[in-house]
């Protein structure tokens, strides 16, 4: 079975210098919460204070256990911030990775009675 997830990969800054500074206060407007959005290639936002990042991403995992499935999405964001962090030329750290199952939002949302 695939279980789709929405991955939110939370971290923080480290040693961001001058420049890399400028460069990403540059880009604020493109980075913050309003555009949050879960896709599959990731959306990168971070705090004004330059202190706190996140990544935003929509996972596919083909397993049949949810719970093992939900570990493997977890896993591959965590990698996927991490190395789309280090693209951009950024150094820090991932400190939480959630997970949230789509089918199980789909399935609350039809039970009202």
């Amino acid at each position: 079975m695939t279980w789709n997830f929405r991955i939110t990969a939370r971290g923080r800054f480290a040693d961001l210098d001058d420049e890399q500074r400028r460069r990403l206060r540059a880009a604020q407007s493109e980075h913050d919460m309003f555009a949050a959005r879960f896709t599959p290639e990731g959306t990168f936002l971070y705090t004004p204070e330059l202190v706190f990042f996140q990544h935003r991403f929509l996972i596919d995992v083909d397993e049949s256990d949810p719970d093992d499935a939900e570990v493997l999405a977890k896993l591959r964001g965590e990698e996927l911030a991490t190395t789309d962090l280090g693209r951009r030329g950024f150094a820090g750290t991932v400190t939480e990775v959630s997970a949230m199952c789509v089918e199980d939002i789909k399935t609350r949302s039809g039970r009202r009675s």
